[in-house]
């Protein structure tokens, strides 16, 4: 998208054929690579993240549109199409600079990794490959799907603003008609935040000024690195994914004040902008002292739970403060979040309290593998598409199924003797299994878009054991005990167990329970007394909502314990034969896929 319809997106006639035009869009960072399939008028049909096939965790440097299987999604999704739009996630101004190697300067001198350049930097990569990997990750975008001689009619390539594509991903999934939309992550195309205003199914990216420099502030900065800094000061490792563990951690903690004077200098809000919050010298003074309180190999990770919520608590003053300067500037009740740093689900249950936005929306996928959804609305407005609310946008059930060739497979050859396929009986079957304290893995319908297993991809258990969290992290997810699990709550009955219960569709927050409901699920209840929720409406997800429904004509309760059908280290399963291998390898103690029941 070049920089005269940046601002406002134009509103182009679609054209002749645009009614056999389909959008593809591409995730094309280095990590976390995925790919949406999206009709002429915006509906998406179909929107995985790369790890999930090859069961790579966040698929580092791989292609979104593999030279085989994207072609074959096409076929399955858009068999007779005669022209075909692909959407990137970065622009075409965002590749001419890394080809032209305006990254390599950052590259520090051989050996000087130590120094407090070097540490502050620590989360990323040497920018030397960071460049590169990004760079060929941009530039071979959409030329699998445009080389294919699989592929029928004619294809094109688009390039687009990163920022605008998360904020794409999160106005068009949102039920607002207008509202202030956010991007806050790691980093960008030049800054690491953006903002916008969505309404009438069109985005207008918000003119923020220049940062006012001169007054003790560096070059920017973004929330996100310093979350990755808090990460592996924690003893974690923010380029594996682990942010989750700060937060967990962090429950078990206090803030320290003497840490958070440290942490805060390191980081300042200037508008709507982010800065390194002091000079050099001082932030390498800090860093060090600040270095001094980071967990050391084989220390128990609860040593640090101080230093997670000092980090957590600055994170949090931070980004309350960049988005009470946005509703300043764009005065919405509704908020549209995206970014990595919108995967924080303790700060987006505070939200309303601490900004002025009364009603937020984060999409399932609101990091960078959503940008795959998000080229392809941007695309789509291109074209003169307008993008209003629309339920089908927000369904986040749309990744592949199950073959149910392997299901018949399994079924003749399997050999497993606790085996039924009852489809007027498994939803029963297998809530008399929960009730009974057994660990259920729940394999129905498409898979989610997204980090979370949303009641497609997970393993269950009652909530009412105390001892249940720890079963499943000691038997099953082989994690740290601090790690908590999400409650799946059916929606009616949120009020009774939540404080200022909101709706949650896609556990993006975690809310407080209420102090008399606690002691009934307490295999749910953090160790501060929230829980990052997953709200069940029957129009959401039938299945998983009637289940839910049977477990609580057996126990009175409308709550599952549920969590993604993973170890650690590795992505959401994929095919039935990862299904299995998490069944058979686990303490798991029945996998239920589609109407096929299996039990130890």
């Amino acid at each position: 998208m070049n920089r005269q319809h940046f601002n406002q997106i134009r509103q182009a006639p679609a054209g002749k054929n645009a009614k056999d035009r389909v959008y593809v869009g591409l995730a094309a960072s280095f990590h976390d690579p995925a790919i949406a399939l999206v009709t002429p008028d915006g509906r998406p049909v179909f929107a995985e993240s790369t790890e999930r096939a090859l069961q790579s965790k966040r698929a580092f440097n791989c292609p979104p549109d593999d030279l085989v299987r994207a072609p074959r999604l096409l076929q399955d999704y858009f068999p007779n199409t005669t022209e075909i739009v692909v959407g990137v996630s970065w622009s075409n101004e965002f590749l001419s600079g890394l080809n032209a190697g305006l990254l390599a300067q950052l590259a520090p001198p051989s050996g000087a990794r130590d120094d407090w350049k070097g540490k502050l930097e620590w989360p990323l990569p040497h920018p030397l490959g960071l460049s590169t990997g990004l760079r060929n990750s941009v530039s071979l975008a959409g030329l699998n799907i445009w080389a294919s001689n699989r592929v029928e009619g004619k294809v094109s390539i688009r390039r687009f603003d990163h920022h605008l594509t998360h904020a794409a991903n999160a106005a068009c999934t949102s039920p607002f008609t207008e509202s202030a939309v956010a991007v806050v992550d790691g980093y960008g195309e030049g800054d690491s935040v953006a903002f916008f205003h969505y309404e009438g199914g069109r985005l207008a990216k918000l003119d923020t000024q220049s940062r006012q420099m001169g007054d003790g502030a560096s070059e920017a900065d973004s929330l996100g690195m310093f979350y990755a800094r808090i990460c592996v000061l924690c003893g974690f490792d923010p380029l594996a994914g682990e942010e989750w563990k700060v937060m967990g951690l962090a429950a078990y903690g206090q803030p320290d004040k003497y840490l958070c004077d440290l942490l805060r200098p390191m980081l300042r809000v200037n508008g709507m902008h982010l800065e390194r919050g002091c000079y050099p010298d001082a932030l390498r003074l800090n860093l060090d002292r600040v270095h001094r309180f980071a967990r050391e190999a084989g220390d128990d990770p609860l040593a640090r739970a101080d230093l997670a919520a000092s980090g957590q608590h600055v994170f949090e003053e931070k980004l309350a403060e960049l988005l009470g300067n946005l509703y300043a500037r764009c005065p919405s009740e509704n908020l549209a979040f995206a970014g990595g740093c919108a995967l924080n689900s303790s700060f987006n249950g505070k939200l309303s309290q601490v900004t002025p936005f009364s009603q937020l929306h984060v999409p399932c996928a609101p990091a960078d593998d959503g940008n795959a959804l998000g080229a392809a609305f941007v695309a789509c407005m291109d074209d003169g598409v307008a993008i209003a609310a629309d339920k089908e946008r927000a369904d986040p059930y749309l990744g592949s199924t199950i073959e149910p060739s392997a299901l018949e497979r399994l079924v003749r050859f399997g050999g497993i003797s606790r085996l039924t396929h009852a489809p007027s009986g498994t939803i029963a079957r297998t809530a008399s299994l929960l009730a009974a304290g057994k660990i259920v893995a729940w394999v129905q319908g498409r898979a989610e878009f997204g980090p979370r297993a949303l009641g497609n991809r997970s393993i269950l258990a009652d909530p009412r054991p105390p001892d249940m969290q720890d079963r499943i992290n000691r038997l099953v997810k082989f994690r740290e005990r601090f790690r908590p699990f999400a409650p799946s709550i059916l929606d009616e009955a949120g009020p009774d167990y939540f404080e200022d219960y909101r709706s949650t569709r896609y556990m993006e927050r975690t809310l407080r329970f209420r102090p008399d409901a606690r002691h009934r699920v307490p295999g749910v209840v953090h160790v501060d007394g929230t829980g990052r929720l997953q709200s069940v409406r029957q129009e959401w997800n039938p299945r998983f909502h009637a289940l839910l429904t049977e477990f609580r004509v057996l126990t009175g309760i409308p709550i599952l314990l549920n969590t993604s059908l993973n170890v650690m280290g590795k992505p959401i399963v994929h095919s039935l034969e990862d299904c299995l291998g998490v069944f058979l390898t686990t303490g798991i103690d029945a996998l239920v896929v589609e109407d096929v029941l299996m039990e130890k």
